[in-house]
């Protein structure tokens, strides 16, 4: 039998649907419990995406760093001006012997060293 056929017999035999005698409406609806456990699971759903993609964004930004690095262009993030201070983008140049500050693009835990984000 086509699927056709079948969806049309499906759709004629619809009435109003419903419940085998001996049960509720409320036996057989999610209540309160289902209601918290979607609204819990979506929830969740959307900050993974939300960090998911400030990871990938990250991830772009250091590569491109990096290439621009290893092609000898000039740095072209936010702050690579001739900007004093630390919102230099990394950029600050150090007197020899002298250790350069932390939390830059290229040490662990530095975060993405654009002071327009929070990491």
């Amino acid at each position: 039998m086509p699927l056709i056929q079948i969806l049309a017999a499906v759709a004629a035999g619809a009435g109003e649907p419903t419940l085998r005698p001996g049960l509720d409406a409320d036996q057989v609806s999610p209540g309160p419990w289902g209601f918290f456990f979607t609204f819990a699971l979506a929830a969740v759903v959307v900050v993974l995406v939300w960090d998911m993609t400030r990871r990938i964004r990250r991830v772009r930004y250091r590569s491109q760093l990096e290439e621009n690095v290893s092609a000898g262009a000039p740095q072209a993030g936010p702050g690579s001006s001739d900007q004093a201070g630390p919102a230099g983008g990394g950029a600050e140049h150090h007197a020899e012997g002298e250790a350069p500050a932390t939390g830059g693009v290229n040490e662990p835990g530095g975060g993405s060293g654009r002071p327009d984000r929070g990491d």
